[in-house]
């Protein structure tokens, strides 16, 4: 009984990361995280994305995200999305999506970064004129020392 109860506790979910480009990425947990990762990807299926919840084992929790793009290889969405390992050119930033712009845009679809793009552009005009703000006050406080 009490390995029963240990399997329905908590849901232990490791999920490592590449360090390198072309590396394993790999998932250490127990049979409670992974039957949840299981149902969230279900859910994904079925409604487009869906999330739960892992822990680490000093009970420290983060969500995990899972959404649905069935788009093929060389619709726009696929084609901007941010490769992992790779920084985005100060230039460049606008034509990338990011995790940030995925969530924080809600987007999904090719179609979705369309009717977004717009707003995009505000949101990253706005972040740089604040980044040489910052950037101006850093300098003179330098001056100031």
């Amino acid at each position: 009984m009490n390995e029963q109860k240990k399997r329905r506790g908590t849901p232990l979910l490791y999920i490592y990361s590449q360090k390198q480009p072309h590396e394993d990425v790999v998932i250490v947990s127990n049979k409670t995280a992974l039957l949840r990762l299981r149902d969230t990807i279900e859910h994904a299926l079925e409604k487009g994305e869906g999330d739960c919840q892992g822990v680490f084992s000093d009970f420290e929790t983060y969500e995990i995200k899972i959404i649905l793009n069935d788009e093929q290889y060389d619709s726009e969405f696929w084609q901007r999305l941010q490769l992992p390992f790779f920084e985005v050119d100060f230039n460049e930033e606008e034509h990338v999506l990011s995790v940030d712009d995925i969530i924080g845009f809600d987007l999904r679809s090719s179609e979705d970064v369309r009717k977004a793009q717009s707003t995009m552009q505000e949101h990253r005009k706005y972040n740089v004129e604040m980044m040489r703000s910052i950037i101006e006050i850093m300098e003179r406080n330098k001056q100031s020392d």
